[in-house]
């Protein structure tokens, strides 16, 4: 019996990674519109690949950690660095005094979808890993 949910880099073709990517950024956008809640951590690790039989191939968006309420505008400005560093925003790497938005997270959504087009769909293999300086 193989796992419901695997790692974003277990798709296996370009069509299925635009699924998955689509799949979780409409969670972001629903969650931002309905809960004010902005996740902040947007990564090749907190985006998941969900297979069914009945369903298909879909995508899921977890790890709220680092997510904000953003109704309290105290709360949205860059008081430190928040997400993966190879995904982060510019302004969040340049600690800007720019308030964190959405367009920052979709900035790192752009960074995963550059990396796994430079690396390949289909990448789950430990053995295989390539390393971000060799590139």
């Amino acid at each position: 019996m193989s796992p419901i949910k695997e790692p974003l880099q277990s798709v296996d073709l370009v069509d299925e990674l635009i699924i998955v990517a689509y799949d979780a950024m409409t969670t972001h956008i629903a969650i931002l519109k309905r809960c004010a809640i902005l996740h902040r951590d947007i990564s090749i690790n907190n985006i998941l690949v969900c297979r069914s039989p009945s369903y298909g191939i879909g995508g899921m968006l977890i790890d709220f950690d680092n997510a904000i309420h953003v109704g309290d505008h105290t709360e949205t400005h860059r008081p430190d660095k928040t997400g993966t560093l190879s995904y982060m925003s510019i302004c969040n790497l340049k600690e800007s005094d720019v308030n964190y938005t959405a367009l920052d997270d979709w900035e790192s959504l752009i960074y995963i979808l550059c990396w796994l087009g430079t690396i390949g769909v289909n990448r789950n293999d430990q053995s295989e890993s390539v390393n971000m300086d060799q590139l």
